[in-house]
C-alpha cells in the first residue's frame, strides 16, 4: 500500500512538472536567468574585527570608547581591521557604513555580548583575542590585539592595503 502511494506521488510530481513546462516552454531558461540576476548571498566573517557593542549610541561607555578610538581609526583601517558598532536595536555599522542585512540581536547573541557595553576583538584566525566590559585606551587595545601600527611616518612610506582608506583619502 505504501509503495503504491509513493509511485502515485512521484507520477503526480512529474506530471505537474510536465504540465508547467508545456504551458511555459521557456520556463527553465527564465528560471536560470532569474537565478543569475539575483544578488549573491552576503557572507559575514567576524575575522580581524573590533566590535563595539552597547545598549545605545549615547551610552556613556560607548561615547567614551568612540572618543578614545577615533585617532586610531585610519591606522586600523590601514591594517585591514574592521570596526563594527552595534548599539541597541539600531542598524550595525561597519567602518561607519550601515549593514542593513545584519540583525543586531543575532550578532550579539552569536558573540555572547547581549548585555551592557562590550569591546571584543576577533583576530584574523577567527579567535576572540580579548573581551572587555569597560572602555579601553587605544594603546591597550592594540597591545592586546597584537596589532603593530607603527609610527605615523612609516605609514606614508609603505603602500596602503585597504580600499576603504583610499576612499577616505579621495573624499
Amino acid at each position: 500500500m505504501g509503495f503504491s502511494f509513493l509511485i502515485i506521488a512521484i507520477c503526480l510530481v512529474f506530471g505537474a512538472v510536465a504540465a508547467v513546462l508545456s504551458f511555459r516552454p521557456n520556463f527553465a531558461s527564465e528560471m536560470t536567468a532569474s537565478l543569475r540576476k539575483t544578488e549573491t548571498v552576503r557572507k559575514f566573517s567576524p575575522k580581524n574585527t573590533l566590535f563595539i557593542i552597547g545598549p545605545s549610541a549615547n551610552h556613556q561607555a560607548c561615547r567614551m570608547q568612540r572618543r578614545l578610538l577615533k585617532p586610531a581609526i585610519p591606522a586600523l583601517i590601514r591594517e585591514d581591521v574592521i570596526v563594527i558598532e552595534v548599539y541597541g536595536s539600531d542598524t550595525p555599522r561597519k567602518n561607519g557604513e550601515p549593514i542593513d542585512w545584519l540583525d543586531p540581536a543575532l550578532l550579539r547573541h552569536a558573540i555572547a555580548a547581549e548585555d551592557g557595553f562590550n569591546l571584543i576583538y576577533v583576530d584574523p584566525a577567527g579567535k576572540t583575542r580579548f573581551r572587555s566590559e569597560a572602555p579601553m585606551v587605544t594603546g591597550d587595545i592594540l597591545r592586546q590585539a597584537r596589532i603593530d601600527i607603527g609610527a605615523p611616518g612609516d605609514a606614508a612610506s609603505r603602500p596602503t592595503k585597504s580600499k576603504v582608506l583610499k576612499k577616505l583619502r579621495a573624499a
